[in-house]
């Protein structure tokens, strides 16, 4: 709790008291009373303040303490004064943070004696993101201006995540279709470097990978039996540099959060095969989040409220290691083309032809402004003919933002 007093206020008020002292003794036996009335009303004003802070009381209700992205909440709030005396002034300032919320809204009060008044508001958490809600403050002040109470209250903060679409089978065809990565059930690999222990052959087996010196030492034909080998079976790397070319707030918030669903989609789709799988936040990760399962996608899920799209540079992981690779980015070609007319920007085309050109699997899934999807789409086909063929995936897609969540599972088609 903080104390304020005015000034402006406070200068006055010894004015008053100055000049009514300048003419004691011209009023007679009243002059001492004149004297002393401004202390006697602003010291009752003072008291009224700190009574109303001792006997009121407040509550708050939501609609729902976990609400999903695009949920309507539905929040009421009562204040009430259980003194036996008017209360002072109040404002109570409430706050509405968060993606796509105004800010904040006070509204002013007075109580009578064992009064109390009740506000209904509704709000939507219409985006992914954090979001502090309710009442934050209370103002106390006195009738004359003079003192005011501040009373801080923590708002109520929700969380909201991002949502988690079921995707098409098709999705297998760029990292497992080809056979290029051998990944089966379970998402791990025979890999010949790696063995558990050897074993006697039998009658049948085959010689692939004879143990020849316990062979030559025993005189029994015997076998390596190879162990699995975890190397991840995907890298996702989402891009976090906001794209210019987002003329409002919604179209940037929507763009951001179906860019942000379409990566963890992928990843619990990975988790829930046991394939395992790197993420890369941004490029300031130095180390990725390795996704084995699902009980580590669950912890990694619990952290995407805090991915924000404010970086400058693209993601060096990217173009890096032997993995396939999915990179989700707000960047269009036509902002790429400016970005290389300003020579400041990085041309994540041609990183992606050489990328391709070395034999290594990637694909760029672009999630422009709605207003932009058919323009984005053009110059694509453009930068296709460019690209080296590629016969089991396209290399490049871009996201129709205006089919909202249904644009994702048609990107991987």
């Amino acid at each position: 709790m903080s104390v304020r007093v005015s000034p402006l206020g406070l200068a006055i008020l010894i004015f008053i008291i100055a000049l009514f002292n300048s003419i004691q003794g011209l009023a007679g036996s009243l002059s001492r009373i004149m004297v002393l009335l401004p202390i006697l009303v602003v010291t009752l004003s003072f008291i009224q303040v700190w009574y109303t802070y001792l006997f009121f009381g407040f509550h708050q209700d939501f609609s729902t303490d976990h609400p999903v992205r695009g949920e309507e909440l539905s929040y009421t709030f009562v204040i009430h004064h259980h003194g036996i005396l008017p209360a002072c002034g109040i404002q109570c300032q409430f706050s509405f943070k968060g993606p796509g919320l105004a800010g904040t809204r006070t509204q002013p009060v007075f109580l009578a004696p064992r009064a109390k008044k009740t506000w209904s508001f509704t709000f939507r958490c219409a985006y992914r993101g954090i979001y502090a809600v309710g009442i934050e403050r209370f103002l106390f002040r006195d009738t004359l201006g003079l003192l005011q109470l501040s009373f801080p209250v923590e708002p109520r903060m929700f969380y909201v995540y991002p949502e988690l679409l079921a995707l098409p089978p098709s999705l297998d065809s760029f990292f497992i279709g080809s056979g290029e990565l051998g990944l089966g059930s379970g998402g791990v690999q025979d890999d010949i470097g790696v063995f558990d222990s050897i074993y006697p052959l039998r009658h049948g087996e085959g010689t692939r990978q004879i143990a020849w010196k316990r062979f030559a030492a025993t005189g029994i034909p015997s076998a390596y039996r190879t162990a699995k080998a975890s190397a991840p079976a995907l890298r996702v790397v989402l891009d976090l540099r906001p794209a210019p070319s987002f003329g409002n707030e919604e179209d940037r918030l929507t763009a951001e959060d179906l860019a942000v669903s379409l990566v963890f989609s992928v990843l619990r789709y990975m988790a829930e095969r046991g394939l395992p799988v790197e993420f890369y936040g941004g490029a300031e990760t130095a180390e990725p989040s390795v996704i084995p399962d699902l009980s580590a996608f669950e912890w990694l899920y619990n952290q995407s409220t805090s991915l924000l799209f404010n970086e400058t540079t693209v993601p060096p992981s990217a173009w890096t290691g032997d993995s396939a690779t999915l990179l989700v980015t707000l960047q269009t070609p036509m902002e790429q083309a400016l970005e290389k007319a300003e020579e400041n920007g990085y041309d994540l085309y041609a990183a992606l032809e050489h990328r391709l050109r070395s034999g290594y699997r990637m694909l760029i899934i672009s999630v422009p402004a709605p207003a932009l999807v058919d323009e984005a789409r053009t110059r694509a086909l453009t930068l296709l003919d460019h690209l080296p063929m590629v016969h089991s995936w396209v290399p490049y897609k871009v996201l129709d933002t205006r089919l909202g969540n249904e644009g994702i599972a048609h990107v991987f088609e």
